[in-house]
């Protein structure tokens, strides 16, 4: 069982460390913390069996590395949120576009009801 866990933590850990440097590193964490835990069980089995714990010690080392990796990672890089400012527009009024010539336009002009101009059309022909 110690091999077992001390060999899994070897493996999470490098698998953790290379994953670290990818542009998604904060998913690096999940198997660097197993392989924490594992690589902790293993020191703790060589310790009661008074085994060679090398091999244990190389396993949380690495995890940590991976975890220190994957966190300073999230911490430093800035996030791509952007922030939308209100810019101010500025309303430009047209020389052409002048309110007194539209309403004088309007005060030539006679109003006739759509009969008055169906009765006239009919008169013409």
């Amino acid at each position: 069982m110690r091999k077992i866990s001390i060999v899994s933590a070897l493996i999470l850990s490098i698998v953790a460390i290379v994953w670290a440097t990818l542009p998604k590193s904060i998913f690096a964490a999940i198997p660097a913390i197993i392989a924490l835990i594992l690589a902790i069980y293993g020191l703790q089995l060589s310790k009661q069996k008074i085994q060679p714990k090398a091999s244990a010690q190389l396993a949380i080392l690495l995890s940590s590395i991976a975890i220190i990796f994957s966190v300073s990672k999230l911490i430093l890089t800035p996030s791509k949120t952007e922030v939308f400012t209100k810019t101010e527009q500025k309303v430009e009024q047209d020389i052409n576009d002048d309110e007194s010539d539209f309403e004088e336009e309007f005060e030539d002009t006679e109003e006739h009801k759509p009969e008055d101009s169906i009765h006239t059309i009919s008169k013409q022909k």
